[in-house]
């Protein structure tokens, strides 16, 4: 009778389970077989300290790239009045067109009082005779200053060239036309548009700092060190692109939160449908924002991949839900393609941009000659990109906007901690959870991928008498171009510092070598930028005069 009563329970308990479960995903142990189990993982997260010290780095990194937003006039060497415009032709309802758009010339005219000419790349820019910015004159000494010399050049010749940036991926252009028609709603007029678009900037990086310390502590929560040392580097990151308008400004969160939500769908306790399915419309999207952000499918492959390795479902349901993620992730990038395709006559809608510099397409025999496979070439591309990488590409007088031996310092340490990075998995391996054995090599893998997709891209084109790239350089190195693999990278270097800090923990405790770190990178980045503080275009200096 026991017997009976104890099967009657189990049969009992069976039918008494709650529907609700089937919809997530069974549970996921990726710490099975592991030398240190998960409790043993929770127990040394980082305490509410860490927490609070992570949102005042998230606070401090959005106040910084506020203010160098603020501090850097209008208009950057980097393609900005081309992103500006770009901006407002989707706020007033218009779609790029088989052409390329021509600089409006009404923008010109508007604009020129306030864009500054320290950002001129002609070599006799000191020798011209440009005196008080145009702003301070009165309306006949603008009009006298615009009939001659360096800016009647200006409207003259800029009103010739084309908007290249017109047909690139839409979605920064979209979101910030947003914020453009809010602020003009807003009462916001003039110049100060052009900084209130500036204002998305310190929004998205504040969100990276912080999204970055809670993936490292998702993956990392027995290492304190790492989960203040990447959100901490991040947010004193020297890297430009992000103090202008540019759509490289989003990748790096948008990066940052597709890698968290892939984390979540293979975790064991909060993996389900719609954090699988997030985490692939995210990676979508970045495709929309630019065209290198292609590697994060990688990413997006290997979590299908955990996924369908260890979960428990039927095996139509698996099929189900691979296809329904698998179609999120494409859509977008698809439909976007099938426009271009279209309309341009090309997937990317480059091809425009492509004809207006004079490039064309090299045969394949020829790639397979590239300088980039020598070792001088290749050595050439890596030095050049990573600095790039870390400080941008900002000129000021025409000349750019770094220290030569920080950037050396930038090289150097970049190589060291890669290959700190290599030593310290192949020796922690074992000790390693399962989370964190798919995404320490992962995070390396993305950043090579970045740098393989420059790698690739340069290789295509015959550059012909462009400047950058070039005959003589047919490199692109451009850091920005693949800023979303910032958090990966960051987490590289950040654990080959962990190493050093724990080698010498006897003569200097490990926060205080990351703390050194950083304000080595601040004080550098305050020297190298400080001829903008005091330019007469900036935010600060045309409010001060207008009040």
């Amino acid at each position: 009778m026991l017997l009976q009563d104890g099967v009657a329970r189990r049969a009992l308990s069976r039918f008494s389970m709650p529907r609700t479960e089937t919809r997530e995903f069974p549970v996921i142990d990726l710490n099975e077989d592991e030398s240190q189990p998960s409790r043993e993982l929770k127990a040394a997260r980082p305490n509410s300290r860490t927490r609070n010290v992570a949102i005042a780095l998230s606070v401090f990194a959005a106040l910084r790239i506020l203010f160098f937003a603020a501090v850097f006039p209008l208009f950057n060497n980097v393609d900005e009045k081309l992103h500006f415009l770009t901006i407002r032709m989707y706020a007033g309802g218009h779609l790029p067109g088989r052409e390329l758009p021509h600089i409006d010339g009404e923008f010109v005219r508007s604009f020129l009082p306030y864009w500054s000419p320290e950002y001129d790349h002609t070599e006799d820019f000191l020798n011209r005779n440009i005196g008080a910015p145009l702003y301070r004159l009165s309306p006949a000494d603008q009009a006298s200053a615009l009939s001659t010399g360096y800016y009647a050049w200006k409207l003259q010749a800029v009103p010739r060239r084309l908007n290249f940036e017109a047909e690139g991926a839409p979605l920064y252009y979209v979101v910030a036309a947003g914020w453009y028609d809010l602020g003009t709603a807003l009462g916001v007029r003039d110049w100060r548009l052009g900084y209130w678009l500036r204002l998305l900037n310190p929004i998205s990086y504040g969100l990276l700092v912080w999204l970055s310390y809670r993936f490292v502590l998702r993956v990392y929560p027995d290492r304190a060190f790492l989960c203040l040392a990447v959100p901490g580097l991040i947010a004193v990151f020297p890297q430009d692109v992000f103090f202008g308008m540019n759509r490289d400004i989003f990748p790096p969160a948008m990066w940052a939160a597709a890698l968290l939500c892939m984390v979540d769908a293979v975790e064991r306790d909060t993996a389900k449908i719609s954090t699988l399915l997030l985490a692939s419309l995210l990676v979508g999207l970045t495709f929309l924002l630019e065209v290198s952000n292609c590697v994060l499918y990688a990413a997006i492959a290997v979590t299908f991949w955990i996924w369908l390795r260890h979960s428990v479902m039927r095996v139509r349901d698996k099929l189900l839900v691979t296809i329904a993620a698998t179609t999120t992730a494409c859509l977008p990038p698809v439909l976007w393609m099938w426009r271009n395709h279209r309309v341009y006559g090309d997937l990317t809608g480059s091809k425009a941009k492509i004809a207006n510099f004079g490039w064309t397409v090299k045969p394949v025999t020829e790639m397979l000659h590239h300088p980039i496979l020598t070792w001088h070439g290749a050595s050439y591309f890596l030095v050049k990109l990573t600095r790039s990488i870390w400080h941008g590409d900002y000129d000021w007088h025409a000349a750019a906007m770094r220290s030569a031996t920080m950037d050396w310092f930038y090289v150097l340490s970049s190589a060291v901690m890669i290959l700190l990075f290599v030593i310290d998995y192949a020796r922690r391996r074992r000790a390693l959870s399962g989370l964190q054995k798919w995404v320490s090599p992962l995070a390396l893998l993305l950043v090579i991928g970045s740098v393989l997709f420059l790698a690739g891209i340069s290789m295509v084109f015959d550059y012909h008498h462009h400047g950058y790239p070039s005959q003589l350089h047919p490199f692109f190195v451009s850091g920005r171009i693949i800023s979303g693999a910032l958090l990966p990278f960051i987490l590289v270097y950040a654990t080959g510092l962990e190493w050093i800090a724990n080698h010498v923990r006897k003569w200097f405790p490990p926060m205080v070598v990351l703390a050194a770190l950083m304000l080595l990178i601040t004080a550098s980045e305050i020297r190298v930028r400080r001829p903008a503080f005091t330019s007469p275009y900036n935010f600060f200096a045309i409010t001060r005069w207008q009040h």
